[in-house]
């Protein structure tokens, strides 16, 4: 390293610390080396020139600024430029670093190694969010949550990219955009639109089971304390090559909190970060001896692809659940969160997740949202922070044992760029060596044919209703069922067409009448035709279907119109 005038090494190289120092004393794997220090003896701009005088007045001509003030434009130019771009999906949140610890072995049938042994231990950083509203929009907004984690595992980051409900509202990739657009400000007015969200549910018969919970008090958690779940199904594997299908749920120690309407409406204008400022007052409370450091306890569900094949509704389809009943919650693990970050931006604005961040052991199912997401959440992150963003601490897999990526060159590239290694393969210098841990399990799709028909098979059935009315009838008590009438309807009040209400009312018609007849007994305008809305009900599971579309009992039907013997089970195995 190269020294300064007087022998010794600059304030800069001794305060420089690279990306994965940066994270491990941030996640709390290491202590800092040294710390963060002001003794610079001058301020100076961002080349390392001392500032001119105060800081405080800028280079003019009789009061007039001049352009060759070079440290007014810089001041003024990285100021304009302090905000990455805003997520367009979870925009408002705020995340915290912890380890997750294997409480359960689970080592027979998922090879992962952070899961290999009882007690290991590994570091994380979670981030909760609002799903569709601004960063600045307050916290408690009536909105799904995010609960996303990124494990820093010797084997790369392992991201699971989940929400505080088990379910959502759409399964289709072609349909993601919509649904975020629905809860989003109107394009016109700018702002909060109902009537698109209800129209939207109206049209989308599968979506009304995660609408149920949008409207209940689940849309209105307290602060971060909620249940978290991974949603999709995906595939554990283990050292055999056997695979098993899975679904994560993270159960809250303590229980999930939920606020009332009119609490939520009372705290979000006193202090619209609530529960920002709560999670970080609880994890600092308890650094100081003063309470417990937030925890989840980590459960998985398990189905046989045999199992799969036997169930009414479709287990890949992601708005469904998976009984606790017939596949009970299994203990694997729990979450800690231990540290609250350093930097807000630095930490939390820029860390980037996506289902596509897999380790060997862990895989994708035929969730056809999950196969999408795969690739759009990487390339939203990409367009958001660049091509570099694993340089980022936040998003640097430095607990890694090996890192040899395949990736060259690009804006703010500040590695050292895979050095000499050649940037194509094959070549006949550097030979490289690829795990046979991280083969993929093979599955067999539905079938071979190239078409937009649909594979879910409850598409234009009742089925899409039955988890719905089991969370109303049973899951839900009568104050549940009364605060989740009064929240619908309350939203119904503020500007929704009665069109809207009668074709949304019709879905909700066919979890129960009881559940059209309490919305309607909260709303300011009762004028809603009972019968129109029942007679709507009968083909509600087919509005905004296509019939040619719908799933057949063959692929050749699609083809061909007629029917012929089904080849095999859509999810079989080769």
């Amino acid at each position: 390293m190269a020294q300064n005038a007087n022998g010794g090494l600059s304030h800069f190289q001794t305060a420089y610390r690279s990306p994965a120092q940066i994270i491990s004393d941030t996640a709390g794997v290491t202590q800092p080396s040294q710390e963060p220090t002001q003794s610079s003896k001058y301020i100076t701009n961002n080349f390392g020139q001392p500032w001119p005088m105060d800081g405080a007045h800028a280079l003019n001509v009789g009061g007039i600024p001049v352009t060759s003030d070079a440290f007014l434009f810089e001041k003024q130019q990285t100021f304009v430029r302090e905000k990455t771009l805003e997520r367009r999906v979870h925009p408002c949140g705020s995340g915290h670093f912890g380890y997750f610890e294997v409480t359960k072995d689970v080592s027979d049938i998922c090879k992962a190694d952070f899961l290999s042994s009882v007690g290991k231990k590994t570091p994380l950083f979670l981030r909760f969010s609002t799903v569709t509203f601004g960063r600045e929009f307050p916290d408690l907004a009536r909105n799904p949550r995010g609960f996303a984690v990124k494990f820093y595992t010797s084997e790369g980051n392992y991201d699971i990219v989940g929400l505080n409900w088990p379910i959502f509202f759409g399964r289709d990739p072609m349909q993601g955009p919509d649904i975020i657009r629905s809860q989003s400000r109107n394009p016109k007015t700018f702002l909060v639109d109902f009537d698109a969200t209800f129209d939207f549910l109206a049209n989308v018969p599968e979506g009304n089971h995660a609408g149920t919970m949008f409207f209940s008090d689940s849309g209105t958690p307290d602060g971060w304390n909620f249940h978290g779940y991974g949603c999709h199904t995906f595939t554990w594997v283990n050292e055999k090559g056997e695979k098993v299908y899975i679904k994560y749920t993270f159960l809250k120690k303590g229980g999930q909190r939920f606020l009332d309407f009119d609490t939520v409406q009372k705290y979000a204008g006193m202090e619209p970060d609530y529960s920002k400022r709560d999670m970080l007052d609880q994890i600092d409370n308890a650094t100081q001896g003063n309470g417990e450091f937030p925890e989840w306890t980590a459960y998985i569900q398990t189905m046989t692809n045999a199992e799969a094949e036997q169930q009414r509704f479709d287990p890949f389809d992601v708005t469904k659940v998976w009984p606790r009943k017939d596949f009970p919650l299994k203990e694997f693990g729990k979450i800690v969160l231990n540290k609250n970050p350093d930097n807000y931006h630095r930490d939390v604005e820029q860390a980037a997740f996506s289902p596509s961040s897999l380790v060997p052991g862990i895989q994708a199912s035929p969730d056809m949202l999950l196969q999408w997401r795969m690739f759009f959440y990487r390339d939203a992150q990409m367009y958001r922070l660049g091509a570099n963003m694993h340089q980022i601490p936040v998003n640097c897999p430095f607990m890694a044992s090996n890192h040899a990526p395949q990736s060259y060159d690009g804006v703010m590239r500040v590695d050292n760029n895979n050095q000499d290694r050649k940037n194509y393969q094959p070549n006949s210098y550097d030979k490289p060596t690829y795990s046979e841990r991280s083969v993929e399990a093979p599955f067999a799709v539905a079938n071979p044919i190239y078409s937009r028909q649909s594979h879910h098979k409850n598409e234009g059935t009742d089925v899409e209703y039955e988890q719905a009315r089991e969370l109303y009838n049973r899951v839900m008590d009568s104050t549940q069922r009364d605060h989740l009438h009064k929240n619908t309807a309350t939203c119904m009040n503020a500007g929704v067409s009665q069109k809207t209400r009668t074709l949304y009312l019709a879905q909700v018609y066919n979890i129960s009448p009881k559940y059209v007849d309490g919305v309607i007994s909260y709303l300011a305008n009762k004028n809603v035709d009972v019968e129109e809305v029942k007679k709507l009900s009968k083909d509600a599971a087919m509005m905004g279907k296509s019939e040619k579309y719908k799933p057949k009992e063959s692929a050749m039907h699609f083809l061909t119109g007629r029917e012929v013997p089904t080849r095999a089970a859509p999810y079989a195995e080769k």
